[in-house]
Formats: C-alpha cells, structure tokens, sequence
C-alpha cells in the first residue's frame, strides 16, 4: 500500500514538473534571447522605440483588461444566481446552450464579428473589443459563479425569503458576502484572459495608439531583422508579459481558495 502511494505522488509529481517544463522553456528562451545580442540596451530601446510606445500600450491592455473584467464579474454574478436560484421556463435549456458556445473557438466566427463591429460603427474602438472579450470569457466565469452559488444551502435563502428579502436582496445580502474568494477567482482569470488576447485586438483595431500590449508588440517585427532587432522583439515580449504576471502572483492566495469554491458543489 505504501508502494502503491509512493509510486501515485512520483508520477503525479514527473507529470507536473514535465508540464512546468512546457511551460517554463519558452519564456526561458525568450529571455535569454532578450539579453544575447544587445544585452540590457534591448529594453532601453524598446521603451524608446519611435514606434512602439510601451506605457500606452500597456494602459490599452488595462483599460480593456480592466473594462472588460468589471462586466465579466457583473454578469457572471447575476446570471449565475440566477441559473442557480431563480426558477424560470427554459432555464436547463438556455444554460446547457450558453455552455454548447464554449466550443466555439473566436477564430471560426471572426468574419461574421469583424462585419458585426464595422456596421455598428464600433470597429477600430475600446468598445469594440471589449464587447466580444466579454462575450467569449463570461461563459467559464459563469460556469463557476453557478457551481459556486449551487453550494450556499438553501437554509439561508428560505430565511431570507421568510424576512421578506427580494431576489435581488438575497443576492447582495447573502451570496455576494459568502462569494469574495470566487468573485476574485473571476476577477483575476477575466483579467488575465483578457490581457492576453491577440487575436480580437489585431483583427478590431486599426489605429496603432489604441493597440494593447499583445497587438504593439508587432510593431518590433520588420520584414528583415538584425540578431539586435531580434534581441529587441524577446525584450518586447517579456516586457508583455510582466503586468499579468504580477496581477497573478499578488492574488494567487485568492486563485487557490476560488477555484476550489467555484469548481466544487458542497
């Protein structure tokens, strides 16, 4: 028995560590491809490229990140109440639909988005991308704001109703306050989804001052690159890469305990 366990947490842990291999050696690469050719003066250049301007790109990437996170939340929230409390005709029906659109992968319906957006006037806008990141990011956050709410004993509801509470008092008095480590589960996952896009920016926007970082750092690419310029391109990615990585890491405390609370019904 003893055997059997070793052996269970040895190929638990060989499969781990291969999967942070995977992961770990691009980001690896690029790094010491940064500093090869050009050493530190690659990331001087590429926060003093003429043309690729970091610090806006950035408050691009925040402010649809950001933007795009605060409807998420919303959203996910109330329609995950309401799948899980409130009783209505069609509701297994619509939720099982809403969670069919989660196979749908962005890039078998960009023709029908890109022409959406051109008519409603939005292309080439924050509003504009910020609309279709919502669309393709709420439905796993409301998946776990569901399960989530699924697991609050309806003790608490029936007491709250018995008082008179209103759907929309039990929901902020009661689900809201028992939902912070889920609602910052959410919160940092939409983020850094977000934050990571490359394909809706790149297909959206058009003017390059409205670029986020993932659609900006293009700008370092030219048709025939030095060893330097190549050296500034990894310099560029990593810079990308490091405001989502400290959003993750501050709020790892929070990732652990919500997506236990958002994954598992009691």
């Amino acid at each position: 028995m003893r055997n059997q366990k070793t052996l269970m947490w040895t190929v638990m842990y060989a499969v781990l560590c291969l999967l942070a291999a995977m992961w770990i050696y691009p980001i690896v690469i690029a790094f010491v491809e940064s500093f090869k050719v050009g050493g530190a003066g690659n990331y001087e250049a590429v926060l003093n490229h003429p043309r690729f301007d970091y610090w806006s790109a950035i408050g691009n990437s925040f402010l649809l990140a950001g933007g795009s996170t605060v409807v998420i939340v919303i959203i996910s929230s109330l329609a995950g109440f309401a799948f899980a409390r409130m009783r209505f005709r069609g509701r297994n029906f619509l939720y099982r639909a809403l969670l069919a659109c989660m196979a749908i992968p962005v890039a078998s319906v960009v023709t029908p988005l890109f022409a959406t957006m051109n008519d409603l006037g939005l292309r080439d806008s924050y509003v504009g991308v910020i609309i279709p990141l919502v669309a393709f990011n709420v439905l796993v956050m409301l998946l776990l704001m569901k399960n989530h709410f699924d697991g609050i004993p309806q003790e608490l509801v029936e007491a709250a109703t018995i008082d008179g509470a209103r759907p929309i008092g039990v929901f902020t008095k009661i689900f809201l306050p028992l939902s912070g480590p889920v609602l910052a589960n959410v919160s940092v996952l939409s983020f850094v989804y977000c934050w990571n896009e490359y394909l809706l920016p790149n297909l959206l926007l058009s003017s390059e001052s409205k670029f986020p970082v993932t659609a900006a750092v293009a700008l370092l690419q030219y048709e025939r690159m030095s060893q330097e310029q190549i050296g500034q391109l990894y310099a560029g990615l990593i810079l990308m890469t490091i405001p989502s990585v400290i959003v993750y890491l501050f709020s790892q405390r929070y990732l652990q305990s919500g997506l236990t609370a958002g994954a598992v019904k009691s």
